[in-house]
């Protein structure tokens, strides 16, 4: 064999679902090589990695980077730094933008823009677009998939109406694109939002999103759902019968659901302590949601954990009309950590970790990368299972520079990130430059 591009040498690589001593060669982008260090071709460059961990990149299918008009809570380079230094390899961003992804000169416009400001691999949602006739062509251009609120619609379609969903719904299943739902209820949010409006706490917003507004949603959307065959992802599942009612959907239908490390490790006491800062949209519930929720992980019942990093300012967070905080947190940065953590912990176990943040996401979503074999994308992050240290927001990469998560102790520490072979980050340093990254076409990696 010629000289290749790259050797990773000395690590203990994931590969076919376990951990082996061994070292990667890499070529044009992609792994041509697993092997021990003597039997690797010549190479250009050497990376030795000191028997830490190399995982497939992290794949993450909900995220906010913001940009455009709302630049100013986080943009695709600052975004994309957060994703890199978290060890996320591709990112897929959400529609509800400012302003919003729901027709194709949107879609093209924010594809440029990603184009020149990027540091991973970025797919790009599209929103239900205000006309059901754009569905095909938003595909066309390049989205990677359909988003739709059911609470809050940035739509100009009507999707209170069953028929409008039924007939969206059957338009986006004829892409072969898969649509992520955010199921809450906007009836009943908006009838206890008109109840609750003279207050100013916090803890009584949170209460007009109840576990019932999710529940009733879900009723809702499954039998539209298997009405029309839709590839269907529910996003940041927060209660029991949640988990219940998706799997027995799966009998009959193609649906998947993701939770975040917010909802698995943070109950409604953290609001308490954090107040706006520990709000989001799905609310933290009970702590014995949070069980039931890591239960469904390890029983295989939830598919993905997405960080659902929805950065915004400090001072949006802390402005005194608790009804004008915008609801979210950064958590492109603090998801691997906690999640490694959960493994040292016996929680989780390794596959299970790799499963839910990399090879299960990357199927779902149709994408050729989530895994490390020979041929595959070189998209990698290199971990330290060992390292120990207190998360700190003021070290973000992100411009939201706050976590409820902030003062806990972690175990295990995303060191390295590569791409198609090329280190874009080391040691919490992002290396590569805006635009180095690439806006994912659909399905369709090219570098």
């Amino acid at each position: 064999m010629q000289a290749v591009d790259l050797n990773i040498i000395g690590g203990k690589v994931y590969i076919h679902g376990g951990f082996v001593e061994a070292s990667l060669a890499v070529d044009d982008g992609r792994v041509v090589k697993v092997a021990k260090e003597p039997n690797l071709p010549r190479a250009d460059r050497e990376i030795k990695v000191g028997g830490l961990l190399v995982l497939p990149g992290l794949v993450d299918v909900h995220v906010h980077l913001r940009d455009m008009e709302l630049s100013y809570k986080e943009d695709f380079y600052t975004g994309t730094c957060a994703a890199a230094a978290g060890g996320y390899t591709t990112v897929l961003d959400m529609p509800n933008t400012k302003p919003p992804t729901t027709n194709p000169l949107r879609l093209k416009e924010r594809i440029q823009r990603a184009r020149s400001r990027v540091v991973v691999r970025v797919g790009l949602y599209s929103g239900l677009p205000d006309r059901l006739e754009d569905i095909p062509e938003m595909a066309r251009l390049g989205a990677t998939a359909f988003k739709v609120y059911l609470h809050k619609p940035i739509t100009k379609l009507d999707t209170s109406r069953d028929d409008i969903l039924i007939n969206a719904l059957s338009e986006i299943a004829k892409t072969g694109l898969p649509v992520s739902i955010h199921a809450e209820d906007a009836k009943t949010i908006q009838k206890l939002k008109k109840e609750k409006q003279t207050t100013k706490s916090i803890l009584d917003r949170i209460e007009t999103h109840p576990p019932e507004a999710e529940i009733k949603a879900l009723k809702r959307i499954i039998p539209i759902i298997e009405k029309t065959k839709a590839k269907t992802h529910i996003c940041h599942i927060s209660t029991k019968q949640s988990i219940k009612i998706i799997n027995e959907a799966k009998r009959k239908t193609e649906i998947t659901c993701e939770a975040t490390p917010h909802h698995l490790l943070l109950s409604e006491e953290t609001v308490q302590k954090w107040g706006t800062f520990a709000f989001m949209d799905p609310p933290l519930r009970s702590r014995d949601v949070c069980e039931a929720l890591l239960e469904g992980l390890r029983l295989g019942l939830i598919d993905v954990v997405a960080s659902d990093h929805a950065p915004h300012t400090i001072e949006e967070k802390t402005q005194e009309d608790v009804w004008s905080v915008p609801p979210g947190i950064p958590g492109l940065e603090t998801t691997l950590p906690l999640m490694l953590t959960l493994v040292d912990k016996g929680v989780l176990s390794w596959r299970l970790l790799v499963h839910l943040l990399s090879t299960r996401p990357a199927e779902i979503f149709g994408l050729p990368v989530g895994s490390i074999e020979v041929g595959g994308w070189a998209d990698l992050v290199v971990v330290d299972a060992k390292s120990k240290y207190r998360i700190d927001p003021a070290n973000f990469h992100s411009k939201a520079h706050y976590s409820p998560f902030e003062g806990w102790e972690v175990k295990g520490k995303p060191v390295m990130t590569l791409i198609a072979g090329k280190t874009i980050m080391r040691d919490g340093e992002i290396l590569a430059r805006p635009g180095e990254g690439a806006v994912i076409l659909g399905r369709k990696i090219n570098s």
